[in-house]
């Protein structure tokens, strides 16, 4: 039986919300006596260093001490400490970001960033955008820049741009930090984690280097009875990885950082359960593994004068994946009496170069100018392959590699895609104070790209082997496009600015597999284009009660047009991305950090968000059957969802202090499809959840030992659902999670 957050669950996130509220009106009267502040953060969304509080733009931040602290290491688990972005999370390696209700099948509508490196996906899979799960470890902060950001962070950034920021070296003093953790988890494996930390001045105050390794094993829950036989907690996971970053001041106005980062992820077999089976419950014939490799290089070149910092940058991503997943349900729709694996591997490269200029002129006028290029390739092999056997394994893993090998008889369909981007964009953006307490911003930002898009077919769907592959797509399209900003700030104190903003946002377009199509008498369109939107927000940002208390609120309206949705041909035999439809985004958000006093820190954050189809949706090429009807809400985005964090620390000694902390977060229903039109199957409801963890702890010197359990009420969410012929799978968290942590810095 699932866990029903309508009951205590959902009465303990309404009682906590509460208290959080109650608890950050209390720091009125402690705070006044105690005269404590919260420390201003400092942000770069605006590729120079402003505070929070003075940039007029929604942004999140959370720091690298509350990742630590809290274990939010992956993707996933990071957006449980803030409401402002949703993960469609379909495993290791495979999310898709949601920030503002934004959400559809086609490339990405967030932007991601590792520093100054570009790491965003490509949305290679059904709806999926395949984003990187680049481990967290040894962060300065995370910054959810929230709202088109298509001026200085380009086409990717429709709906939002989430910024991993590292720790730099330090030049001038060494530090070594250490942490590991083991944990039991309820019905499954041990779960172990660990890092290590060191920086090292190697010539001082010239030149430095600080590096980093991390490493994740266990934690599986998942039992799978296949035609294999039956195993227990198969999605055991192995994430390893290391990041080395070189820092030197070459002169007193220029610095170069490099930095390189590698990381290979494993799960041993299938990381989801079976709707209608029991919780945990994986019934797959076939196994499941996953595997991903990511490499990742970046330098970067800053020249300070007494007018503006120059900024040169260049980096390089690869990334190679494989994943075996099972389609059986699909034989069997198409009554076809064998197990099927769908095998998929994935060569994704990205390199990226931008100059720039920020100023920091005397006078009222401010700029940042620059240009960015890059260039992506992708070569993605996928394969259906029947396992005869009940090994659970197809004995091949592409189509190559099964007529090397004689098996060619087990391949009944197999391609290879092929897609490369080559985009160039010029930017600038100025900001003029043209009133003592007024400030106004413009930006601009051209792009154009050239989008390549091949597909060779080297087995025919259900026809005999083929000898010769097929070339069935081989088309370029060019884009260009314009995305602006304007914002508008009033400094009403040195505490509190509000602000009004507009700016556009788009996404790239791309090229269908019309000639599969055709081939298979079903017409597509031949290509789809970028679509666009406006986003419209007011805000507040202020300090009270001598800075105890900072609050930020924003209301936003979002119109979205030319959506590029997934669609399929009438007889749901061909998929292919078309533009149809408008939608409409109304929302509200709140963030909220407390000091009431030395003791308590309260953070809570809380995102109203309404996206719906203002019209309906056709469906091409039969517009008198619509997709999706007015007032539809749009999939996979909650209505509600807040997250906050709470920690009392009490000094025991001059050197000991004992803590106790929770986090918690609550996502409310969402939805897999605008409605049920093309069958109950495909319409699915993600249920409403609340997660909480708490953590005991006692730091003594420079070492810190804590008990934590993650999970508390073990419940089981709907993190992310993919549909299948039959039903639907369900990806979950881990179950009940309980274990001991030892850190250490020095």
């Amino acid at each position: 039986m699932r866990f029903s957050t309508t009951g205590f669950a959902g009465r303990f996130a309404l009682r906590m919300g509460q208290a959080v509220a109650l608890a950050a009106t209390a720091a009125v009267t402690v705070a006044n006596a105690q005269e404590v502040v919260l420390e201003e953060l400092v942000v770069t969304a605006t590729k120079r260093e402003t505070t929070m509080k003075d940039t007029p733009a929604a942004i999140a931040a959370v720091s690298g001490d509350a990742i630590r602290e809290s274990q939010a290491f992956s993707l996933e688990s990071f957006t449980r400490l803030d409401p402002s972005i949703q993960v469609n999370n379909r495993g290791v390696g495979d999310n898709q970001i949601i920030v503002r209700g934004i959400s559809s099948s086609g490339k990405p509508t967030v932007g991601l960033y590792f520093d100054e490196a570009v790491i965003t996906g490509l949305g290679l899979d059904g709806g999926s955008d395949n984003q990187p799960n680049i481990q967290l470890h040894d962060m300065e902060r995370v910054e959810v820049l929230k709202g088109p950001q298509g001026t200085l962070f380009g086409a990717g950034s429709m709906s939002g741009t989430v910024r991993f920021i590292t720790n730099k070296p330090d030049l001038s003093q060494s530090a070594f930090g250490f942490s590991g953790s083991a944990a039991s988890v309820k019905d499954g494996n041990e779960l172990y984690q660990g890092e290590f930390m060191a920086n090292v001045p190697l010539i001082q105050d010239k030149l430095g280097a600080r590096a980093v390794v991390w490493g994740d094993s266990g934690g599986g829950y998942i039992d799978q009875t296949s035609s294999a036989g039956f195993a227990e907690n198969v999605n055991d996971q192995s994430i390893w990885g290391g990041r080395l970053i070189l820092a030197s001041q070459v002169t007193d106005a220029l610095k170069v950082t490099a930095t390189g980062l590698y990381q290979e992820s494993e799960a041993d077999g299938s990381q989801y359960f079976e709707f209608g089976e029991p919780d945990y419950q994986n019934i797959s014939p076939t196994l499941e593994p996953f595997e991903d490799e990511t490499r990742l290089f970046s330098l970067v070149a800053d020249y300070t004068t007494d007018f503006g910092v120059f900024t040169a940058t260049s980096s390089y991503m690869d990334r190679e994946l494989f994943f075996s997943r099972d389609s059986t349900p699909t034989a069997r729709f198409f009554g076809l009496p064998f197990d099927l694996a769908y095998h998929q591997g994935q060569d994704i490269s990205n390199w990226s170069s931008e100059v720039r200029f920020a100023s920091t002129f005397d006078g009222p006028v401010q700029f940042v100018a620059g240009a960015f290029y890059a260039e992506l390739e992708s070569e993605i092999h996928n394969a259906a392959l029947f396992v005869f056997d009940d090994s659970g394994v197809a004995p091949c893993r592409f189509h190559e590699d099964c007529v090397a090998n004689g098996f060619a008889s087990n391949d009944i369909n197999s391609a290879i895609n092929q897609t490369n981007i080559d985009q160039l964009a010029l930017f600038s953006e100025v900001e003029y104070k043209f009133a003592d307490q007024w400030t106004g911003t413009l930006g601009i930002r051209y792009y154009d790209a050239d989008i390549f898009e091949g597909k060779i077919e080297t087995q025919a769907l259900a026809r005999p082997p083929q000898a010769v592959p097929q070339v069935l797509l081989n088309e370029t399209v060019s884009e260009d496009e314009l995305s602006y900003n304007f914002a508008l700030a009033y400094a009403a104190t040195d505490d509190t600015t509000f602000y009004a903003r507009i700016a556009s946002g788009f996404r790239p377009g791309g090229v269908n597999d019309w000639r599969s199509a055709a081939a298979r008498d079903v017409i597509v369109p031949p290509k789809y284009d970028s679509d666009t939107l406006w986003n419209y927000e007011v805000g507040v940002k202020s300090y009270s009660f001598d800075r105890a208390l900072y609050t930020e609120v924003s209301l936003y309206r979002i119109d979205w047009s030319d959506q590029q949705i997934s669609l399929q041909d009438p007889n749901a035999i061909f998929a292919y991305i078309g533009n149809a439809g408008k939608s409409y985004v109304n929302g509200v958000e709140l963030q909220i950090n407390a000091q009431p006093t030395d003791s308590l820190t309260l953070n809570l954050g809380a995102t109203y968000t309404d996206s719906r189809l203002s019209e309906d949706m056709p469906l091409p090429p039969l517009p008198s059957i619509p997709y999706g009807r007015e007032g539809d809400r749009v999939p996979y985005s909650p209505k509600w969802s807040f997250a906050g964090s709470a920690q009392y620390e009490i000094p025991f000694s001059s050197d000991v202090t004992g803590y106790a902390g929770t986090t918690f977060n609550y996502r409310s229903v969402s939805y897999t499809a605008f409605n049920s039109t093309f069958g109950p199957t495909n319409y699915q409801e993600l249920d409403d959840y609340f997660l909480m963890g708490v953590r005991v702890g006692v730091r003594y010197g420079s070492w810190d030992t804590s008990i934590f359990v993650d999970n508390v009420t073990d419940e089981v969410p709907d993190l992310g659902l993919r549909v299948t012929g039959d039903g639907y799978r369900v990806y979950t968290a881990r179950p009940m999670t309980a274990g001991l942590r030892v850190s250490t810095r020095f």
